[in-house]
C-alpha cells in the first residue's frame, strides 16, 4: 500500500509493480485490502452468484432452517417464513455488493469514505466478531456429525479426543482454502453448489424414508413459542432477514476482482439470485428434514442417524466440502476486515492469525463448555451492530453519486487527504452509526443482554431493524456527500 495522492493510472501501475498480483485457483493470493488493478480483475457477477450459493449449502443452514420447527411453526409456515425473510435480507446484500468494483477493495475499507480514515475501525471490528462467530458455529456443527460417522463405520470414540481431533481436521482444510484466497473460494464454491445439491437431496430422501411426522412441541397451552401464529412467524422472518443480510459486509471481498464498468443492475441481480437461492434451498432442507425426522432440536444426530450405513461416508464427506467452504468464506472475510488494521502485513500472514483464534474458540466451545447459544447471542447482538453500518454504507455510496477517490482510501498511514474529516473520522456518520446500534440494543432480546423494550412487540425481535432504520435515517438527514463536495471521479484531492 501507500500510493497516495495519486491519480487511479498511476495507482495501478504502481500496485501492480508492488506484488505482482498472484489470483489464480491452487495458488496462494497475493491481495489484501489493497487496491486490486483493473488489470487482475478477471471475475464475473456470475461468480458472486456461485459463491453465495455454493456457500449456504451446509450443516449450519440445516440448523438455522430447523429452528421455525422448533419454535412451533408447521413446515409451510416455516417455508413461507424462510422465503420471506431470505428475500428481504438478500436486498441488503445485493446493494452492499455492486460497490466493490467501483472501489477495488473491501467494504472496511471503502467505509472510509463515509467514516473516515479511522472509522473503518469500526466495520472492521464489527465483521471480525461476526466471522469468527460464525466460524466457531461452523466447527461445532461440522466435527459431531464427522465424529459420529467414525463411530458408526470404524467404533471410534466419540469422546474430548475424538471430537478434538475431528475439529483439527476440519479447520486444516478451512485454513489451508482461506490461506489459498480469492479463486480458490470461487471454484470450490462452484464444486460445491453441484455436490451439496446431491448430498441434500440424500439427505431429504433418507429424512423422508425415516419419517416420524411433524416435531413435538413442548406441554404448554400453546405450541408457539411466542403463544401465538404470527409473532413467532414474524421471529422466525427476522432471523432469516438477519441470517442473509449478515453477508453483505463480506459481498465486496468477491466483487472487488471485478471490473469497474461491471453494471450494477447486472451485479445486484446475481447477488440477490445467488443469496435468495442459496438461503431458500438449505434452509429449506432443513426444516423438512426436522419435519420428516420429527426433532427439530437435535436435527444433525437425528439427520445421520437416518442414513443408511453405505452412504454415509459419501454423504457425510460431501457435506463436509460445503461446511469447509462456508467456514473458509467466514475465515476469508473476517482476514480482509482484519488487515485493512494490521494493513503492515501480508493477507496470508494475517490468516494465520485470524484462523489460530477462530480453532481456540472453536475447541473451548466444543470440547471444553458449552458456549454454542451464547456465540448465537452473540452474533445476534453484532448484527444489531453492523446493519446501521450497512444503511449508513448504502446510503453514502449513493450520495458521492457512485464515486470514489480510491488512492484516498488506502490512505493508511496517517496522511490528512480528502476522507480525513475530524481526527479520521466522519462524525456524522460514527454519530449516526451510535444512535442506531443505541436504539437496537433496547429492543434486543438474547441469552447476553435483554433491552428494556425487549417485549414490546410480542418477543419479536426488532433490535437490528430498528437500529438500522434510525442509523440510516439520520445519515440521510445529518450526513454529507463523502468526502465533502463532490469531486470529477478519481480525481485526487489536494
Amino acid at each position: 500500500m501507500g500510493v497516495f495522492g495519486k491519480g487511479p493510472a498511476a495507482m495501478e501501475a504502481a500496485s501492480t509493480l508492488a506484488t505482482g498480483g498472484h489470483d489464480r485457483v491452487g495458488r496462494v493470493e497475493t491481495r489484501g485490502v489493497e487496491f486490486i488493478p483493473e488489470s487482475e480483475r478477471l471475475s464475473r457477477p456470475r461468480d458472486l452468484g456461485w459463491v453465495f450459493f455454493g456457500g449456504q449449502l451446509c450443516y449450519g443452514a440445516i440448523l438455522v432452517g430447523a429452528l421455525p420447527l422448533a419454535w412451533g411453526l408447521s413446515w409451510w409456515g416455516a417455508f413461507s417464513a424462510i422465503v420471506t425473510g431470505s428475500v428481504l435480507g438478500s436486498l441488503g446484500f445485493a446493494a452492499v455488493a455492486v460497490i466493490g468494483p467501483k472501489t477495488g477493495t473491501n467494504a472496511t475499507v471503502t467505509s472510509c469514505a463515509f467514516f473516515g480514515i479511522r472509522g473503518r475501525y469500526v466495520g472492521s471490528l464489527i465483521t471480525q466478531v461476526i466471522a469468527l462467530g460464525f466460524f466457531g458455529l461452523q466447527l461445532w456443527v461440522s466435527t459431531p456429525p464427522l465424529v459420529a460417522t467414525a463411530a458408526r463405520l470404524w467404533g471410534t470414540t466419540q469422546g474430548p479426543v475424538a471430537l478434538t481431533v475431528g475439529l483439527a481436521l476440519v479447520a486444516g482444510l478451512v485454513l489451508a482454502v482461506n490461506a489459498l484466497g480469492h479463486a480458490t473460494l470461487v471454484a470450490l464454491a462452484k464444486v460445491t453448489t453441484v455436490t451439496n445439491i446431491f448430498s441434500m437431496a440424500a439427505l431429504l430422501a433418507c429424512a423422508a424414508l425415516a419419517w416420524q411426522g411433524a416435531p413435538a412441541t413442548a406441554a404448554a397451552p400453546t405450541p408457539y413459542l411466542l403463544g401465538g401464529f404470527w409473532p413467532t412467524w414474524a421471529l422466525a422472518t427476522m432471523v432469516q432477514i438477519s441470517n442473509a443480510i449478515s453477508y453483505a459486509p463480506f459481498a465486496s471481498d468477491y466483487t472487488r476482482y471485478m471490473p469497474a464498468r461491471t453494471p450494477d443492475r447486472v451485479l445486484f441481480g446475481w447477488g440477490l439470485f445467488g443469496m435468495v437461492a442459496g438461503t431458500v434451498v438449505s434452509l429449506s432442507c432443513g426444516a423438512f428434514i426436522a419435519y420428516a425426522v420429527g426433532d427439530a432440536t437435535n436435527v444433525l444426530s437425528r439427520m445421520t442417524a437416518a442414513v443408511p450405513g453405505a452412504l454415509l461416508l459419501p454423504v457425510v464427506a460431501v457435506g463436509l466440502i460445503g461446511n469447509v467452504t462456508n467456514a473458509a468464506m467466514n475465515v476469508y472475510n473476517g482476514t480482509l476486515d482484519l488487515h485493512a488494521v494490521l494493513w503492515r502485513l501480508r493477507r496470508v500472514e494475517v490468516s494465520f492469525l485470524y484462523g489460530a483464534a477462530g480453532i481456540v474458540l472453536g475447541w473451548l466451545g466444543l470440547v471444553v463448555f458449552d458456549m454454542t447459544s451464547s456465540t448465537e447471542a452473540l452474533c445476534s447482538l453484532v448484527t444489531v451492530l453492523v446493519t446501521p453500518w450497512i444503511a449508513i454504507t448504502t446510503i453514502g455510496y449513493w450520495r458521492a453519486g457512485r464515486h470514489f477517490a480510491v488512492e484516498e482510501l488506502q490512505a493508511f498511514g496517517g496522511r490528512r487527504g480528502r476522507y480525513w474529516y475530524q481526527g479520521g473520522y466522519d462524525l456524522r456518520a460514527v454519530g449516526a452509526w451510535a444512535v442506531g446500534v443505541a436504539v437496537g440494543l433496547m429492543f434486543a432480546g438474547t441469552d447476553l443482554y435483554t433491552g428494556p423494550l425487549a417485549s414490546l412487540a410480542s418477543g419479536v425481535d426488532l433490535s437490528f431493524a430498528s437500529s438500522a432504520l434510525v442509523g440510516g435515517t439520520l445519515y440521510a438527514v445529518l450526513g454529507r456527500p463523502a468526502g465533502g463536495a463532490p469531486r470529477e471521479r478519481g480525481k485526487p484531492s489536494a
